[in-house]
């Protein structure tokens, strides 16, 4: 009965050897269809017209609808929170776009404090914005911030703004849900 096993395993063993080199001669081949596809994508995409979604000088203002926060570090119960930020497009690339936030104010429950300034970045299309921002001297402050999750209800666009916030000595989680409107410079 072990001579029967003797050569059971060696017959696998021998199709085992077979079998890695077929795949071993088969990976260059397959390596050189993945290469011509790409190229062949890649003149495809060479040749596509990009149309950009923004144009530089547009103004672009964010307005909330509802939104809430909760403070960091804390036992704090959470509360409600509202915004507005007011950019302008100041770059327009293939791969997105550079924004100056230039005003707006975000409402931390009773508290109102106004941005001086800022910056931001999306991807293609406007998506996937993150920046950052001051606060006035009059309320020192900072945050950071990104916005993603768009959705498109009754015609109207709905975006979820996320924001760090730090001024007073506290740090806030800002979570808004905004209106996006656009206008171009005139």
């Amino acid at each position: 009965m072990s001579l029967t096993r003797s050569a059971k395993l060696g017959a696998l063993s021998a199709a085992t050897v077979i079998a890695v080199i077929a795949l071993l001669a088969a990976i260059p081949a397959m390596a050189a269809t993945n290469t011509a596809t790409t190229s062949s994508t890649t003149t495809t995409t060479s040749t596509h017209t990009y149309t950009p979604a923004l144009t530089v000088g547009e103004t672009i203002t964010f307005t909330s609808t509802s939104g809430h926060y909760k403070t960091l570090g804390t036992s704090d119960p959470s509360g409600t929170a509202s915004g507005t930020m007011v950019f302008t497009v100041t770059g327009a690339f293939k791969g997105g776009y550079t924004l100056s936030l230039n005003s707006g104010t975000i409402a931390i429950g009773s508290n109102s404090y106004s941005i001086a300034s800022g910056s931001a970045q999306t991807g293609p299309y406007a998506a996937h914005m993150v920046g950052q921002g001051t606060f006035t001297s009059s309320t020192p402050g900072a945050f950071i911030f990104s916005a993603g999750a768009h959705a498109k209800l009754d015609g109207t666009s709905h975006i979820k703004v996320s924001l760090d916030v730090e001024v007073g000595g506290a740090e806030y989680a800002v979570s808004l849900t905004v209106t996006g409107a656009a206008s171009t410079p005139s």
